[in-house]
C-alpha cells in the first residue's frame, strides 16, 4: 500500500463506523459476522448495472497492486497479485491460480514490461515499518519459476521500474516515524484498512478523515531528510537521483522512455506543488502543475500507456469542480476532462488504446462529498463543441466532457481500503480490490454491453 494524502477517506468516528453500528444492533451485528465469514461469490451478475463480475482471489482473500502499477505479462495471459500466503499468478482466461512465492512475507511490486518477470520484496524481521528494515529486491521469472536477488536496501522501498527493465526507482527517507504510532504502520498494509486517530483542540477525538489529515500534516512539516534514487538491475547498485527534505512519493517510470520519471511532492494536497518530472541522471527537475488558484489540488497522477501524457485528479477548486487534467510531456498541451461530482473517484485509469477512462468511486465523506458516488464507474471523453472555431487557440486548455456508464454497485464497500482499478490487457475488462462482501479479494468486470433489461445509468 502507498501512502498519498488525498482529502478522501471514509469520515468515521473513533473505531470504524461498521464496528459501531453493529455493537448498537445484535441482530446487524450477526448478520455483518455471517457476511465477514461467508465466501464471497464467485460471479454474478449486478442487479444495478447488468455487467458481469467474477472473483479472482480465492476465498482466502487477495489484494493487487496500487492503481499505476503493472501486474500484467507482457502477453496479457497472466496478472499477478498478493494473497495471504504470497504471490500467485492468475491466468486471465481460465482465472486458475498458480503460486508463485510462497512466503507471507512477499511484497509484490510489480511486473515488467518486456520480460515475464515479476518483481518483489522481503524485509529483515524486526521492529519497525517494512520500510524502516533492511530488505532484499528480487526477480523472479513466472515461467521457470527462479529467482534472484537483484539488491539489498539498507532502508526504503522500491516504486517502479523503467521500460527497458534496466533500472528500478525508489525512495526513502531518514528519520521519519510511523503515521500512526499506536497502530502497524499504515503505508505497509496488504490487506488491512488504514486506521488512524487524533484528538481535536478540544479534546475530543477526531473522525478518520480529519484524523488523517493530522497526521499527514505533522509528516509534512516535519522536513525529513529524503532521497529519490534508481538501482541498477544487473549490477545492484544504487544511485541517488535527486535529495530533498520535502516528502517524496510515487516515483514512476514513463512506460516508453527509460529516462524519465515523475514523482510527488507527499502532504496536504492544497498545501504542496504535488507533480514533478526528473530525469534519472538528475536533470530536468521540473513540475508539471502549478497553483492558478487559491485551494487548487491535484494528484494520483499516472502515465498514459503510451508515456507522452501524465493523467491526473484536478479540483478547482478543492470539493467543487472536478477534471481529468492530462498534459503532454513533449508539446505542454493541456486537456481537462470534466468529471460530474457522483462520478469523481478516488483513483482514475485510462485504458490500454488511451481512448477510454475509468474511476472507482468515492464515498459521501470523501473529498467529492459525493450524494451518490460508490460506483465503478467507466469514463468516455466527449468533445465540448463551439460552432465558433476561429478563435480555437493550441495554447490553451482543452475542456472535454467525461461521459459516464456505472459498472459495479460499490454502495456496501468500505473506501478504507481503495479499490485500485486497472484494465486488463485487452482493454474489455477492468480489475479492482473490494471489502463489499466482508473479506478483502480481488474482481473483474465486464465492461462490455449490460445484460438485457438491466439499465446501467449514462448521464
Amino acid at each position: 500500500m502507498i501512502t498519498d494524502l488525498h482529502p478522501s477517506r471514509r469520515d468515521l468516528l473513533g473505531a470504524a463506523a461498521m464496528g459501531v453500528a453493529a455493537a448498537a444492533s445484535p441482530a446487524r451485528s450477526a448478520a455483518a459476522a455471517a457476511a465477514a465469514v461467508a465466501p464471497a461469490p464467485r460471479a454474478w451478475t449486478d442487479p444495478a448495472t447488468g455487467h458481469r463480475i467474477v472473483r479472482l482471489s480465492d476465498d482466502g482473500g487477495g489484494s493487487k497492486l496500487y492503481f499505476y502499477r503493472n501486474s500484467f505479462t507482457p502477453q496479457g495471459d497472466l496478472m499477478v497479485m498478493s494473497t495471504p500466503a504470497g504471490i500467485v499468478a492468475v491466468d486471465m482466461k481460465t482465472h486458475a491460480l498458480t503460486p508463485l512465492v510462497r512466503d507471507p512475507r512477499a511484497d509484490l511490486l510489480f511486473t515488467g514490461q518486456r520480460t515475464r518477470t515479476v518483481y518483489y520484496s522481503i524485509s529483515d524481521p524486526g521492529d519497525g515499518a517494512p520500510t524502516d528494515r533492511p530488505r532484499d529486491i528480487f526477480a523472479l521469472d513466472i515461467d521457470t519459476r527462479r529467482s534472484r536477488r537483484i539488491a539489498r536496501l539498507a532502508q526504503g522501498q522500491v516504486g517502479s521500474i523503467n521500460a527497458d527493465e534496466t533500472l528500478l526507482v525508489g525512495t526513502v527517507a531518514y528519520g521519519d516515524t510511523p503515521l500512526q504510532p499506536d497502530v502497524p504502520d499504515p503505508r505497509n498494509r496488504r490487506f488491512g484498512q488504514a486506521e488512524y486517530a487524533a484528538n481535536g483542540p478540544d479534546g475530543r477525538p477526531l473522525n478518520f478523515a480529519k484524523a488523517k489529515g493530522v497526521r499527514m500534516l505533522q509528516r509534512w512539516a516535519a522536513r525529513v531528510p529524503m532521497e529519490l534514487f534508481v538501482i541498477d538491475i544487473a549490477t545492484g547498485q544504487r544511485r541517488i537521483v535527486h535529495k530533498a527534505t520535502d516528502w517524496l512519493n510515487h516515483p514512476q517510470f514513463s512506460p516508453t522512455d527509460p529516462g524519465q520519471i515523475i514523482f510527488s511532492h507527499e502532504g496536504p494536497w492544497h498545501r504542496v506543488t504535488r507533480m514533478w518530472r526528473i530525469r534519472t541522471d538528475g536533470s530536468g527537475l521540473a513540475p508539471l502543475h502549478t497553483r492558478t488558484m487559491n485551494m487548487e489540488i491535484w494528484g494520483h497522477e499516472f502515465f498514459a500507456p503510451d508515456g507522452r501524457t501524465v493523467w491526473y485528479d484536478l479540483q478547482t477548486p478543492r470539493g467543487q469542480v472536478f477534471w481529468v487534467a492530462g498534459i503532454d510531456l513533449a508539446s505542454g498541451r493541456r486537456l481537462r476532462r470534466r468529471v460530474d461530482r457522483n462520478d469523481w473517484s478516488v483513483h482514475f485509469t485510462v485504458s490500454p488504446d488511451g481512448r477510454t477512462f475509468a474511476g472507482d468511486g468515492g464515498d459521501a465523506d470523501m473529498v467529492a462529498h459525493a450524494p451518490d458516488g460508490k460506483w465503478l464507474v467507466l469514463l468516455r471523453p466527449e468533445p465540448v463543441v463551439d460552432g465558433d472555431t476561429a478563435v480555437y487557440d493550441p495554447d490553451l486548455v482543452t475542456p472535454e466532457y467525461l461521459r459516464p456508464q456505472r459498472l459495479v454497485d460499490l454502495r456496501a464497500h468500505d473506501y478504507r481500503l481503495e479499490p485500485n482499478l486497472v484494465f486488463t490487457p485487452d482493454g474489455r475488462h477492468i480489475v479492482f480490490g473490494s471489502n463489499m462482501h466482508g473479506t478483502n479479494h480481488v474482481y473483474m468486470v465486464d465492461i462490455d454491453a449490460p445484460q438485457p433489461g438491466i439499465r446501467s445509468r449514462k448521464a
